[in-house]
């Protein structure tokens, strides 16, 4: 355990301050106005269909890491914001949704990563990277979507 804190610890100082920071944006945005309409707007969807709310969900995350803000703090905002029972589907489901949002959105997200070591290892661009990989994490999204509405 010692040399574990010695060691280990220091070496992940930007992982535990973006977990922290994240954090306290997510619990700072927690029932603010846009918020509480970001919510009401995913519940009106949830009751209609949960492959709407689903995609809606998966576009608003996308949309918010495509212009840099990390995968963390947008999920983790919605996380914290988001009933699963007031929206009619267990805490698993609504888990489930929001970690292939995740998966996805590092993968598609120009910002993160993931995207720029595939483009960099494969000399392209990461918006062609985008075009590339986009349709196969819509296939993925689309079958995920499908297993996870069974979990209800």
């Amino acid at each position: 355990m010692i040399d574990f804190r010695d060691r280990s610890v220091p070496l992940m100082n930007n992982e535990i301050m973006l977990f922290m920071s994240a954090g306290m944006l997510a619990f700072a945005m927690k029932d603010t106005t846009l918020m509480n309409g970001v919510s009401g707007f995913l519940a009106r969807l949830a009751h209609q269909s949960f492959f709407l709310f689903a995609l809606a969900i998966m576009v608003i995350v996308l949309g918010i890491t495509y212009v840099g803000v990390h995968q963390i703090a947008a999920v983790g905002v919605l996380a914290m914001q988001l009933n699963a029972a007031e929206l009619g589907m267990s805490n698993m489901a609504l888990a489930m949704v929001l970690l292939l949002t995740w998966a996805c959105s590092t993968a598609l997200s120009p910002f993160s990563g993931l995207n720029l070591m595939v483009s960099r290892f494969s000399g392209i661009s990461s918006k062609e990277a985008f075009r590339v990989m986009g349709p196969h994490l819509l296939i993925v999204s689309l079958i995920g979507f499908s297993l996870i509405s069974l979990l209800g």
